[in-house]
């Protein structure tokens, strides 16, 4: 069970979280990232590369969405999210160096198999497999972020319950036993959870944007708006990642 009051306690839960958590320079470091985003698609002008640009408006999306799922309390549930533009983000790369990568990703009739596959009770092999993606330094790096988050949280697997805040109450009248009752926390606002969560998903979409500048050439670089915004994200992002640091050096002194 989560926590007292059902459905009505655990979204006001999220809802008080969400207007806490706004406050927090964290969640500046997001809007910031998301105002780098409007920058990008008003350098691209009126008719950029209409695949790459669908991608590049995925990827924004899924920055939007995870942060408001993260500021709700919900960090582990905006996993599937990032992993969504990281996958979009990766795609791009691919269609950029190969654009037949585009009809393989599609590939109709292959989708149409998958489900054939199913109702016969066959694995459907995923449509991803047959996009071909160029070895790129931060493609690399952005993959082994997905089979990070696969096991930390987006497969039901140990490290996604060690997560979770949870509790055991037992009924105090013996006279009336009842079995104990296992209470998930209806929002995680620890610091440590969701200013961590923010702080990831800043990272990561950085390293997207990063991925966009190859895609259109180098256009974003040649803009000194841009170039200015990205900067002070960065100098934004180091100043909020020193206490992390400071944590986890103490953690590891002996």
């Amino acid at each position: 069970m989560t926590e007292a009051n059902g459905f009505d306690g655990y979204l006001a839960a999220q809802e008080h979280a969400l207007q806490e958590l706004r406050q927090r320079p964290e969640f500046a470091l997001i809007e910031a990232i998301g105002a780098l985003y409007d920058r990008s698609v008003h350098v691209l002008g009126p008719n950029p590369s209409p695949d790459l640009f669908q991608l590049l408006v995925a990827c924004q999306q899924t920055l939007l969405s995870a942060a408001a799922t993260i500021s709700r309390g919900l960090p582990a549930d905006a996993l599937g999210v990032i992993r969504r533009g990281i996958e979009a983000a990766c795609l791009a790369v691919a269609i950029k160096d190969d654009p037949e990568n585009r009809d393989r990703w599609i590939d109709a009739e292959r989708r149409l198999a998958r489900w054939a596959d199913r109702r016969t009770g066959v694995k459907p092999k995923q449509p991803s497999k047959n996009v071909i993606y160029p070895g790129s330094p931060l493609v690399e790096s952005l993959r082994v972020k997905l089979g990070v988050m696969s096991d930390s949280g987006i497969h039901f697997m140990p490290e996604f319950l060690s997560m979770q805040r949870w509790r055991i109450e037992r009924q105090p009248n013996p006279a009336y036993p009842r079995p104990a009752v296992v209470r998930f926390a209806n929002a995680e606002t620890s610091r440590r959870g969701v200013d961590g969560a923010l702080m990831f998903l800043a990272s990561v979409h950085l390293d997207i944007l990063d991925v966009f500048v190859g895609c259109f050439d180098g256009l974003f670089y040649r803009d000194a708006e841009w170039l200015r915004m990205r900067r002070g994200i960065v100098r934004q992002a180091r100043l909020l990642v020193k206490p992390f640091r400071s944590e986890a050096r103490k953690e590891n002194d002996p």
